[in-house]
């Protein structure tokens, strides 16, 4: 900027010389003033703010995530998904597209006019993070598992796993919940303790945990994949070296709470009976401070009884996602969330569950009506995928 203002001098005091030998009178400089306050007005002009990251995008949808769903705003909830965005529900058919997006959000509007989310805590890595959230409300309205209004009150808790693209913008949804559950919850039947009973929105602001990368949440990953391996080898003494009577559990496909070593045992072994060749794939598992996340598939063969439901013999998969916490290398608290509903459907418990069309009336639900989560074997046997 030094060199273009000494320019502009020179060529003011070069005009200046030619005028005066023209007109035989002085000239003032202002034309030297006017191209160095130019050259001052620029150099003040500040630079353009610099461009959002990806990750800086990323954290500003997630922490806005829920505004749209209590503000019952369905374009809005759409606005935070990519045009052509996927949103997959286990048991559902699933939604692709903003438009098939804002319909589903819609529709729990219409069911609930008093529909409210609240997030629990968030955990991130890289373009995915997981949001754990509870939704509550009054059936006043037809939904997809009810025809009728019931004013019935529902409170679900359930997991979201979200990949996001640079923009900020979610590419792909995975929300977890139990359909058992909420159809339970919706049903004057449905017999108490059968079903887990509605459950309140959280309170204060929600936990941002994000992956930092370190050594530590490396081996955070590894004690995991060490619990797993003893799940799935129905290795009963080295699964129970990563609990302890503090141990909290919630399978939320379940009716009850787990607390204990002796209960995460009983949990256990009910569940090889139910499948006892159980395999699993973890495509997505990572630790975000110390919590371990794990997005995977559950395989095996119903040979045992859940309950009422007699073994069917028949193979089985069930999605799921894990939120486990350790502390010194043993489960301080166990989130599970998966949807029972895929695998009753599979061994012929419950018809597959159809969505209407767009501006068709609801239909029921294919739900058993009284059956609760159907997971139930004493205390509650525990749903597919869970390394428990």
């Amino acid at each position: 900027m030094k060199r273009t203002s000494a320019i502009a001098v020179v060529l003011g005091g070069v005009c200046l010389l030619v005028a005066c030998d023209e007109d035989k009178k002085p000239e003032t400089t202002t034309g030297a003033s006017s191209a160095t306050g130019a050259s001052a007005s620029v150099a003040a002009t500040p630079p353009p703010p610099p461009k959002p990251s990806p990750a800086e995008l990323m954290a500003k949808t997630l922490k806005g995530a829920a505004e749209p769903w209590n503000a019952h705003d369905a374009a809005k909830v759409a606005a935070n998904y990519a045009p052509n965005a996927k949103l997959v529900i286990p048991g559902l058919p699933e939604f692709k597209g903003r438009d098939a997006i804002q319909g589903e959000a819609k529709a729990d509007f219409a069911g609930y006019s008093d529909w409210k989310v609240g997030v629990v805590r968030t955990f991130s890595k890289g373009s995915n993070a997981v949001i754990e959230w509870v939704v509550t409300g009054k059936n006043d309205g037809p939904t997809p598992f009810a025809a009728k209004a019931t004013g019935r009150q529902i409170g679900v808790a359930g997991a979201s796993v979200v990949t996001f693209g640079d923009d900020g913008l979610i590419t792909e949804e995975h929300r977890y919940f139990d359909i058992p559950t909420l159809t339970s919850q919706l049903d004057p039947k449905a017999k108490a303790g059968t079903f887990r009973a509605p459950i309140t929105l959280p309170t204060g602001a929600p936990e941002d945990i994000a992956s930092k990368g370190t050594p530590d949440e490396a081996k955070l990953v590894d004690t995991a994949k060490a619990m797993y391996t003893a799940f799935e080898g129905k290795k009963e003494a080295d699964l129970l070296a990563f609990a302890t009577d503090d141990t909290a559990m919630e399978d939320y496909s379940g009716p009850t709470s787990v607390k204990g070593t002796k209960q995460f045992k009983d949990l256990a072994n009910a569940y090889w009976k139910i499948i006892p060749d159980v395999a699993q794939t973890k495509p997505l598992q990572f630790a975000a401070g110390d919590w371990v996340i794990t997005e995977g598939t559950m395989t095996g063969t119903q040979k045992g009884a859940m309950g009422p439901i007699k073994a069917s013999n028949k193979p089985v998969s069930m999605r799921f996602v894990d939120l486990v916490q350790f502390k010194a290398g043993k489960i301080a608290r166990f989130d599970t969330y998966a949807d029972s509903a895929e695998m009753l459907v599979e061994i012929g418990a419950m018809p597959p569950i159809t969505l209407p069309a767009p501006g068709a009336a609801p239909a029921a639900s294919g739900a058993p009506a009284g059956s609760g989560s159907a997971m139930a074997a004493g205390s509650a046997a525990p749903p597919p995928g869970k390394a428990k």
